[in-house]
């Protein structure tokens, strides 16, 4: 009997992995909604992805002590996060991110977002009871006060109270 040896698809390399996803229930009725052209996709708000070590630890923090809802978590891999009309997207590195010299983004750095509190005192101690890490403590700035914290993998997080004179558009 002859042997056969098959040789490794050289695609195999370029596949992403299959990653069991948990949306919450509105997030894939509202997908299945756009998928069949009942809705249209949403386009206001803003979006912000932060590279993390430790999903789930990032997921806990911005639910538990910064107010976001989970959407949607893949594994250990990803997950998607809303307050408002800000969705936060969290991100392991791996190859899928690499730049074409190998480079991977790693957590941390300086940009940041920005998050309105109602009482920035109660809300920064909640959050240094809660381990997090006080880059500086609060300051006035133009028409707020604010202060930056870190995640638990160093991507900074503004916090800030508006005051008097304080605008956004609507």
């Amino acid at each position: 009997m002859r042997q056969v040896t098959t040789m490794p698809d050289p695609l195999d390399a370029l596949r992403l992995p299959v990653i069991p996803v948990q949306p919450r229930a509105q997030y894939a009725a509202q997908l299945l909604r756009q998928i069949r052209g009942e809705t249209e996709p949403a386009t206001t708000g803003a979006t912000v992805r932060y590279f993390v070590s430790d999903v789930r630890a990032a997921i806990d923090f911005y639910r538990d002590r910064l107010g976001f809802s989970e959407e949607l978590v893949a594994g250990s891999e990803f997950a998607m996060l809303y307050r408002g009309d800000l969705r936060l997207l969290l991100s392991r590195p791996g190859p899928a991110h690499a730049l074409p010299d190998g480079a991977l983004p790693v957590p941390g750095g300086w940009n940041r977002i920005s998050l309105r509190v109602t009482d920035l005192a109660v809300t920064l101690g909640e959050l240094e009871r809660g381990g997090a890490r006080v880059r500086y403590d609060i300051r006035a700035g133009v028409a707020v006060r604010h202060a930056l914290v870190d995640d638990p993998d160093g991507n900074p997080v503004e916090i800030f109270e508006a005051l008097a004179g304080y605008h956004e558009r609507s």
